[in-house]
């Protein structure tokens, strides 16, 4: 009888410890987006048409100002036709921010033209140098499209830069709509930038294809 009465008494410690807020750990933040599968060959950066929004708030929590950014993009490797409209459409969304801006590339024609827009409608000279020289690459804020080359956010003149690798780590998005941003080794919270509608309805591909098809047709409209 003294047995089953210990029993019974270790039974109601456990179930009142697993009820108790005091004696809970706090949950993990749960993630739209896992990263089981991740692959950056194979990658979709999802907030490629948030990537200027993104990057003021992450210039704030730097405490650099958007006109004393001097932008560095390294192009990506084997390019394709989702890498270069990827690219684009971040260069576009931020051409009218930019003081300075140096493409690190193996490909110069193909931006030739966006050259010689940036020239006539702002005034700004854009600088290249290879890919072989990229170590010699001055500027504060750093956008990696490379998918292939090792993940290497001192690989610039400034080792203070700010290193934000567009597919080489995944770009988490929380079920509270908060981004984890890959900056460097690390990784930067940013809230407020997702529509409430984010997760509603429809998987984030789908929303994604969907805002990017507008934003690139209401780009090409621009461009004329």
């Amino acid at each position: 009888m003294f047995q089953i009465f210990n029993k019974w008494k270790i039974y109601l410690q456990k179930r009142k410890s697993r009820k108790d807020p005091a004696t809970q750990e706090d949950p993990q933040p749960v993630l739209l987006q896992k990263k089981d599968s991740f692959s950056p060959l194979t990658y979709r950066n999802p907030l490629i048409i948030y990537m200027h929004v993104i990057l003021e708030h992450v210039l704030a929590c730097k405490n650099l100002a958007c006109r004393n950014m001097e932008l560095v993009v390294i192009d990506a490797e084997d390019i394709q036709d989702e890498d270069d409209n990827d690219i684009q459409l971040i260069l576009d969304a931020l051409e009218r921010r930019l003081n300075y801006l140096l493409l690190v590339t193996d490909r110069p024609d193909s931006y030739q033209r966006f050259m010689d827009e940036m020239y006539e409608e702002n005034g700004l000279i854009v600088q290249q140098i290879p890919k072989s020289a990229r170590r010699q690459a001055r500027g504060n804020v750093i956008l990696d499209f490379e998918r292939n080359s090792g993940y290497a956010p001192d690989h610039a003149a400034s080792p203070e830069a700010i290193y934000m690798p567009i597919y080489k780590r995944p770009w988490e998005i929380r079920e509270n709509l908060d981004i984890l941003v890959p900056v460097g080794y690390n990784t930067l919270v940013v809230e407020g930038i997702l529509p409430p509608e984010w997760n509603a309805g429809g998987s984030i591909n789908e929303r994604f294809i969907k805002d990017r098809m507008t934003d690139r047709l209401d780009r090409e409209f621009r461009k004329g």
